[in-house]
């Protein structure tokens, strides 16, 4: 009995860890832990979206691009999203070093449809790491551009990659 017991603690221990860390972020971590971290940040602005949603950023006219949103499952972080500087080139980048690092995408959506406000043209790739999934979104509705890296990882409050 105790060798069985000491074989699943040994399986447990041995199991990889599926979380994601980004700088000071680490999947887990609780919402009011992830507001403690974004001090050091000086955003211009923190706000409770949703009671699943907390994003951080910075006003447009300071052309920055920086903006986080953070996706809580039961005040456990599962999920973040990281903007950067929308470009073609940017994109051609950080998929060339996600596939480097991951190899070839698990999931790729490319989509055309109209909205209020004109045609909004998006592209998605999404890779496994681990259980974890990374992704890069480029998507363009005239006359913002938009490129996020995401962070998922698995959870019982949605399906990944979503």
């Amino acid at each position: 009995m105790k060798q069985a017991a000491a074989l699943c603690a040994a399986m447990v221990l041995m199991c990889p860890a599926f979380a994601f860390e980004v700088d000071t972020f680490k999947s887990g971590q609780s919402k009011e832990q992830v507001k403690e971290a974004l001090k050091s940040y000086t955003f211009d602005k923190v706000q409770d979206f949703s009671a699943q949603t907390l994003i951080a950023y910075d006003q447009p006219e300071k052309g920055s691009n920086r903006q986080f949103v953070f996706d809580f499952c039961n005040d456990k972080l599962v999920g973040f999203q990281q903007e950067m500087a929308p470009s073609p080139r940017n994109l051609m980048i950080i998929i060339n070093n996600y596939i480097s690092k991951y190899g070839q995408p698990i999931k790729v959506n490319a989509g055309s449809n109209v909205t209020s406000i004109g045609d909004k043209n998006e592209l998605a790739l999404y890779w496994r790491k681990g259980l974890d999934v990374v992704g890069v979104r480029y998507s363009v509705t005239q006359p913002i551009e938009q490129l996020l890296l995401q962070y998922d990882v698995p959870n019982n409050c949605w399906q990944t990659p979503r």
